[in-house]
């Protein structure tokens, strides 16, 4: 069987990183190289560290594939296409390369980083960085439960994982990050705030229909085709200083559409009328997509 890199069906660590990085000109083989290595140094920095549950994956953006790979590229891997209508924007920034590492402990993370970049040097420029961290469990800042509906066990590679083909083991990813409004949020009645959710905050028990209103985030994301749920796995984590904080959303998938639909209904009115509230209460200033290729595939590639 085809594996996929160690990040991407692995339970979520207490702690993330997330790199996005743009590429230099030059030459590709060097670069190649220090990509293919990557699942190698993950093991390396692992046994150094003394933490087995170190794992990291990296995703390749349409817009470098072929420069990069010199391969076919995935069919769907396109760039991260915008949103925009009224007051909610889902742009879409620069970023080639996506480096996503998690483990229970942060300093393990930083280490792989640390080496990795070193090794990218001047391949390389860095767009965004960003630590991610478990809070309160698995609540998201607004305080209420991330991922409730996340797969678990074998339907993590059944969801993620593209099943056959020359890119089987692979996977599509989508990220956003997000700033919250949360004095705005914190000043919303309780009630109010489970009905923007859809789920109550203490018990992190969904609303019925009577009670959960179209506007509802859940109303929105979760959508049925054929009697059969969308769904996509979350590695989304907090993030944050005093001064800024939010939500880093990623998304990984065997195809892109699934998470492109929940995307379209969160920002767009024009299908039915309503948008997601909670993005009354939240933005996203970045937007990108990508396709991590097997382990065995991105080792080939070096």
């Amino acid at each position: 069987m085809t594996r996929p890199q160690s990040a991407i069906c692995a339970d979520g660590g207490c702690f993330g990183l997330f790199l996005t990085m743009v590429l230099a000109e030059g030459e590709m083989a060097p670069l190649r190289t220090i990509l293919a290595d990557l699942p190698d140094l993950t093991a390396a920095v692992a046994a150094q560290a003394g933490e087995p549950a170190l794992v990291s994956a990296v995703g390749i953006g349409a817009a470098i594939w072929g420069r990069l790979t010199g391969q076919p590229m995935p069919e769907g891997l396109a760039p991260f296409a915008p949103l925009e209508d009224g007051p909610r924007r889902a742009p879409a920034t620069p970023a080639d390369l996506f480096v996503h590492i998690h483990s229970p402990r942060h300093d393990a993370n930083l280490i792989l980083a640390r080496r990795l970049m070193d090794r990218l040097g001047r391949h390389v420029r860095l767009v965004e960085e960003v630590m991610g961290f478990k809070h309160l469990g698995n609540r998201d800042l607004t305080g209420f439960v991330d991922g409730t509906e996340n797969p678990e066990g074998d339907d993590r590679a059944e969801v993620a994982l593209v099943k056959d083909g020359p890119h089987a083991g692979g996977s599509f990813v989508s990220l956003q990050r997000y700033v919250h409004d949360l004095p705005g949020w914190e000043g919303l009645p309780v009630a109010e705030q489970e009905r923007a959710v859809g789920r109550t905050k203490e018990t992190d028990q969904e609303l019925s229909d009577e009670a959960k209103p179209p506007s509802a985030h859940i109303a929105r994301v979760v959508i049925e085709e054929d009697g059969e749920e969308l769904e996509i796995l979350r590695h989304s984590l907090p993030y944050g200083t005093t001064s800024e904080m939010g939500l880093y959303f990623v998304a990984y998938c065997a195809s892109p559409t699934p998470f492109r639909k929940m995307l379209e209904r969160m920002v767009l009115s024009s299908g039915d009328g309503h948008h997601d509230r909670l993005l009354d209460f939240t933005r996203p200033v970045t937007g990108a997509a990508f396709f991590s290729p097997s382990a065995d595939w991105l080792r080939r590639l070096g």
